[in-house]
């Protein structure tokens, strides 16, 4: 079988001990004649000792014999309690569960446990993930048929009107009815929760004031993008008030439903809506089109928050859309695929990121990996999948986690930015190192996103 992944990665996540990648490569100490795991905790060999296989029946065809430290035979591809917990929750159909004790006892775990377990798995409560993929599946219904509100509400699991009413409305920042009626009149309508600390908000949409994606107007209470939607490329206006945000379309009459439901999406991702907010959090906002969010990450890496903007704005201008007002939609993944690593080095990328991001337009293009899926699974299943890539190091797959898949508790512990304004925050002698990091950002779990979005407006906005 062929490895995906270059030796000098495997060799850093074997020397990290990395449990993410066990069952997905086998390290072979070719001076001691074993293989164990990449998590494995025995002394780590030099790297001119070690060769990497991809299954065990290979490391055994090379001479040499399982590890009895870590029993790498034993492994199965994916961390044992989290390939066990899925693979239970093939079998359950959601609708079917009325609440969190009838999940664990469908997959016959205790209350306890299954919080635990979920929360390392999905970064939610079950009781949240619940809510979150009920309503899921009524909005789909809501939108696909004639059913009625009730009929809905029913068939997807809640167990009255108006437990739905209020799970729809925190998830999904409009009532069932309006749902099923967007872009009727032209307009669209989200409520924003009370106390929505839209400065927030304003703050990190205008963190390239010289952006030519989207346009920001604060004093006005306005956000102006340049959204690639599927029927084509709009430009778009949010007025946010206290409360709420109307969403206007260039040209609402020349929109499908699909455009209004994509809409829709684009204005939670924007404003921070995707994980719902108690008194005193912070909005986390993602970038609103996913595969923006691919290309800021590989703008970003290794260089300063000012030269990622600028490669960006450049890469936006040659081979995006533009729309009205001076605007430009982002590129799309099949632009860029299309192009060659000549074209995005003269962007600014160096060679490994030109190819890293052609190869990443190329994937999403032809849906061979999908930003959506990646959000709906596991943490690890995204950082697994992510770190696959050839080009994609921790730091880019946490900044996609964070940023693109919206998970509510990463922490990018390589990133400069936020090691500098926590050096200055906890007035450190020197900058902190990715343990110190994780250490310092530890008293905010299971909310870390958060915590990092304020150490990285505090880095924007040094006192």
């Amino acid at each position: 079988m062929t490895l995906p992944y270059a030796r000098d990665f495997m060799l850093g996540r074997m020397f990290a001990a990395d449990a993410a990648f066990d069952g997905l490569f086998y390290t072979g100490v070719t001076s001691t004649g074993i293989y164990c795991l990449p998590s494995c905790r025995a002394r780590k060999p030099r790297a001119e000792h070690v060769q990497f296989h991809a299954t065990p029946h290979e490391a055994r065809a090379a001479g040499l014999r399982a590890c009895r430290r870590c029993h790498p035979d034993g492994y199965r591809g994916v961390p044992g309690p989290e390939a066990a917990l899925l693979a239970a929750l093939g079998g359950v159909r959601v609708p079917d569960v009325p609440g969190v004790r009838a999940l664990a006892d469908a997959l016959n775990l205790g209350e306890s446990a299954l919080h635990v377990h979920w929360r390392e798995l999905f970064q939610v409560t079950p009781g949240e993930w619940l809510a979150r993929e009920r309503v899921r599946l009524a909005a789909r219904t809501l939108r696909g048929t004639g059913d009625s509100v009730a009929e809905v509400a029913f068939a997807v699991g809640f167990g009255s009107l108006s437990a739905f009413g209020a799970q729809f409305r925190r998830v999904m920042h409009l009532t069932p009815q309006a749902w099923r009626h967007a872009g009727r009149g032209g307009g669209l309508t989200l409520t924003l929760p009370a106390a929505f600390p839209l400065e927030v908000v304003w703050r990190d949409l205008g963190r390239d004031p010289d952006s030519v994606t989207q346009r920001v107007e604060a004093h006005a209470g306005r956000v102006t993008f340049a959204w690639a939607l599927p029927g084509g490329p709009q430009r778009v206006t949010l007025h946010v008030t206290p409360g709420r945000v109307e969403v206007h379309p260039d040209d609402p009459e020349a929109l499908t439903p699909a455009d209004w439901e994509a809409l829709h999406t684009l204005t939670v991702r924007a404003l921070g809506l995707h994980t719902p907010l108690t008194p005193g959090d912070w909005p986390v906002p993602l970038v609103p089109q996913a595969f923006d969010g691919l290309i800021w990450a590989v703008a970003g890496q290794q260089v300063t928050f000012a030269q990622a903007r600028r490669t960006r704005r450049t890469l936006t201008l040659r081979y995006g859309t533009p729309v009205a007002g001076g605007l430009t939609a982002p590129p799309t993944a099949a632009r860029l695929a299309a192009l060659e690593d000549a074209d995005l080095r003269a962007c600014g990328l160096t060679d490994a990121r030109a190819a890293l991001l052609r190869r990443l337009a190329g994937r999403v293009a032809r849906r061979e990996l999908s930003m959506d899926a990646l959000a709906r699974g596991t943490v690890g299943e995204a950082r697994r999948t992510l770190l696959a890539v050839p080009g994609i190091g921790p730091w880019t797959a946490d900044y996609v986690r964070l940023r693109v898949l919206g998970f509510p508790d990463i922490v990018p512990e390589g990133d400069a930015a936020l090691a500098a304004s926590l050096r200055r925050t906890h007035a450190l002698p020197a900058r902190p190192t990715p343990a110190q990091v994780q250490a310092l950002l530890h008293p905010h779990a299971p909310r870390r996103s958060q915590a990092v979005l304020r150490a990285w407006h505090a880095g924007l906005n040094p006192t």
